[in-house]
């Protein structure tokens, strides 16, 4: 029984580089198998009913930021909330109904829906700060990146080179340096310090995670976005 089997949706394309039998194992004896899977016992009941309902990210760049998000990642704009002339708070997000496109709703129907609805973007921008805001590409800081899910990463790499996206890692591609901006936002890059054996393991180790078939992309602000494909890639060994 191989990895893809064993370890659904995006773990499984995560585990694409494993070429031999594995299992999820519940202690840290198998360095060829670095899953460790969960085995706690059901929340707390007064936790009843949680979900995380959207992330939110600081900006001075708005209009680029829903141009993004929206036109090139095809996220739909549930509301802008222009609190003062100065403050705005928006909110975008994937169609619920299904994967994107499979079920659409207009925006009318989101802000409807917007505390039953997942995985929703808060962009909020006050337009006369003098705060020099810093992505974690530039600067490690507590935020890593953003997840995105797609049907076909090979072309979703094309769409969005065709839209002028930066493009940190090509799919298909390995992580062979230890300092950039992709670095900086996994946090083992220039700001981790010269712990360059470590660095050095990891790079080496990446194949336990399968991240060479992943593809690394910057949003106009600078954080990262990581892209899977929602099934291992054909050129992967499961």
């Amino acid at each position: 029984m191989y990895c893809k089997s064993l370890i659904p949706g995006c773990l499984a394309l995560l585990l694409a580089s494993c070429t031999r039998a594995c299992s999820p194992r519940s202690d840290s004896g198998d360095p060829n198998n670095p899953f460790v899977i969960g085995n706690d016992g059901p929340a707390p009941a007064a936790t009843l009913g949680y979900a995380i309902n959207h992330f939110g990210l600081l900006t001075t760049n708005l209009e680029a930021m829903k141009h993004f998000y929206g036109n090139i990642l095809g996220m739909r704009l549930l509301f802008d909330a222009h609190v003062t002339p100065e403050y705005t708070v928006t909110y975008m997000g994937y169609a619920q109904g299904g994967r994107n496109g499979t079920g659409f709703q207009r925006g009318a129907e989101l802000s409807r829906d917007k505390n039953n609805l997942y995985g929703l973007l808060e962009l909020v921008q006050f337009n006369v700060s003098d705060d020099h805001l810093v992505a974690s590409t530039k600067r490690t800081n507590t935020f890593s990146h953003v997840g995105l899910i797609v049907p076909d990463i090979a072309k979703a790499q094309t769409y969005l080179q065709k839209n002028g996206v930066t493009i940190l890692k090509e799919f298909g591609k390995p992580v062979t340096v230890m300092t950039g901006p992709l670095q900086n936002a996994f946090g083992i890059g220039e700001y981790a310090g010269a712990h360059i054996a470590a660095k050095q393991a990891l790079i080496k180790a990446q194949g336990l995670i399968g991240l060479e078939y992943l593809v690394m992309v910057e949003d106009p602000d600078g954080n990262m976005v990581e892209i899977q494909q929602q099934e291992p890639p054909s050129s992967s060994t499961l």
